[in-house]
């Protein structure tokens, strides 16, 4: 098996960052006041004398401070020092033009070099590559970490300013210095030391705790317009039976119909005896496409439930016309996150399918997008979801039923879709 077939991708947190989309699985919507909660922040009374401490903090800065300075530059720096007193890396300030671009990336199409991206542990960790992007064709892999763009180090950038770094207009060149760590690496693990949203100094890179062992190599890349792909699907044969072995790139608007309909061709149009569901290094997308998608599979049901402070428990069930006899394998890598925890979560709870592979990236938080007066907005962590079984899976992840991984130095085999043919054909022995 070719391993260009599952270079994957992954609207994350809704959407990953499409470069690159931002990280793994955010639902799309205003659900709070932002800025009344800001004001309850800078007050001791929840009122106005927050804001008004600010200014005048600023108004004795403007008549004394022995330089100049950008005063807007500084209200941006608070706000993004607020945020990050969170030490959540999934709630983040986008200023105006940020947020401008973010909207642009999330359209299904944009200019770069096709990679999905995540910060994990402080690292800016490359989650995917796109088939046939410059980023997939110059060998770039899943787990490579990006030191430095153009010359420029990524420490002290939050997420959002290296993806604007790398993407570009068409037809122009980056260079990517990246960290490969060892084969035997990971850093991905949840539990690596720190953990993701662990750190107590926020949520910007820093590679100064590099795994050791790896080896460094700069990468030049041509950008180039993106098509973000959602499904591919390819027939596989094992001891005269069949299985579909179906890709699954992203949770993003439709995604879940397209997979419905490409169930619905291998089951209705190719006869096959089983699918395999690949999931690895899909960083996630929306919360309501990953219900959809379980949905194609379990025919009635919890999917997942959400609960918040702020946002009431939400219990999502099953939709209805499911194919729920075909036997189901879902592969799982420690890049499958966010909505597609929801998803093999809910299959494994449900006993539908068996999983296979390796444990998942532990993402279980969903976003919210909060437009401001400015015209920027803040992405925010507005709840929690737990698997069927009331599994917090945040930081732990899901682990397999059955461990198996791709030895990428068997660039003909992938040996997580062996092992998924293997245990088709021990199921069906036992038939």
């Amino acid at each position: 098996m070719n391993r260009n077939t599952r270079l994957i991708f992954s609207i994350v947190a809704g959407l990953v960052a499409a470069l690159i989309l931002v990280s793994a699985g955010f639902l799309l919507g205003a659900a709070w006041d932002v800025g009344g909660s800001v004001g309850a922040i800078f007050s001791d009374h929840g009122g106005s004398a927050g804001y008004e401490l600010q200014q005048e903090v600023l108004d004795k800065l403007e008549s004394s401070y022995y330089r100049d300075f950008d005063a807007e530059a500084l209200k941006v720096d608070a706000i993004d020092g607020m945020v990050a007193g969170l030490d959540d890396p999934y709630t983040v300030y986008m200023d105006p033009e940020e947020y401008a671009s973010f909207n642009e990336q999330t359209k299904g199409s944009y200019s770069g070099v096709g990679m999905t991206v995540e910060m994990k542990n402080r690292l800016v960790t490359i989650v995917s590559t796109f088939k046939g992007s410059p980023a997939q064709l110059a060998g770039v892999r899943s787990g490579d970490l990006i030191l430095k763009v153009d010359g420029v180090t990524t420490d002290g950038l939050k997420l959002d300013e290296v993806v604007a770094k790398i993407k570009g207009a068409e037809g122009t060149s980056v260079v990517l210095e990246l960290y490969r760590p060892p084969a035997t690496t990971t850093t991905s693990t949840p539990s690596d030391a720190g953990g993701e949203g662990r750190s107590t100094e926020g949520v910007t890179a820093n590679s100064s705790q590099l795994p050791p062992g790896g080896a460094t190599k700069d990468y030049t890349l041509v950008r180039k317009a993106i098509a973000v792909p959602v499904t591919e699907r390819e027939t596989l044969e094992v001891e005269g039976r069949t299985a579909a072995l179906i890709h699954f790139f992203t949770f993003s608007d439709n995604s879940a119909e397209e997979l419905r309909g490409q169930v619905k061709k291998a089951i209705e149009t190719d006869g096959v005896d089983a699918i395999i569901l690949d999931l690895r290094s899909n960083g996630g997308g929306l919360l309501d496409e990953a219900v959809s998608a379980a949905s194609v599979f379990i025919p009635g049901g919890v999917i997942v439930t959400t609960e918040g402070l702020h946002s009431p428990e939400e219990v999502y069930s099953a939709e209805g016309g499911a194919y729920s006899d075909i036997p189901l394998y879902v592969l799982t890598d420690p890049y499958t996150a966010s909505a597609s925890e929801i998803l093999a979560g809910a299959l494994q709870d449900h006993d539908r399918a068996l999983v296979i592979g390796e444990t998942t990236f532990g993402k279980g938080l969903v976003q919210i997008l909060s437009p401001l007066s400015n015209g920027g907005a803040v992405k925010l962590t507005s709840a929690v979801y737990l698997t069927p079984d009331g599994r917090d899976i945040n930081q732990t992840g899901i682990a397999p039923d059955v461990t198996a991984s791709d030895d990428l130095t068997t660039t003909d085999v992938d040996e997580c879709v062996e092992a998924a043919l293997d245990s088709i054909a021990s199921d069906s022995a036992q038939e």
